[in-house]
């Protein structure tokens, strides 16, 4: 039961810490609707960090720049990790 609360708490984690990174560059990202003239929140933040977190990565909100597209490649590789070693411990 340590091991799931500790996943749960890590996943929960990252989830915030990259959709603080996420809002403080804002400007780099972008609605996938063009139609759409509202600004970018921290809810879609959260929702973005959420969904690459869970492995899903649908979003309405895309990187527009470089740094956006690597910082959201470091949290994909942090899940993917993440899940590789979870898999090797409760199997060994």
């Amino acid at each position: 039961m340590k091991n799931a609360i500790r996943t749960i708490v890590f996943h929960l984690t990252c989830i915030v810490f990259f959709s603080c990174i996420y809002y403080s560059y804002k400007s780099e990202f972008e609605y996938l609707d063009n139609q759409s003239n509202n600004s970018i929140n921290f809810l879609d933040f959260i929702f973005l960090s959420t969904t690459i977190q869970a492995g899903v990565g649908l979003s309405a909100v895309s990187p527009t720049s470089y740094i956006s597209k690597v910082i959201m490649i470091i949290q994909q590789i942090i899940m993917l990790a993440t899940h590789i070693f979870t898999i090797y411990f409760f199997t060994i």
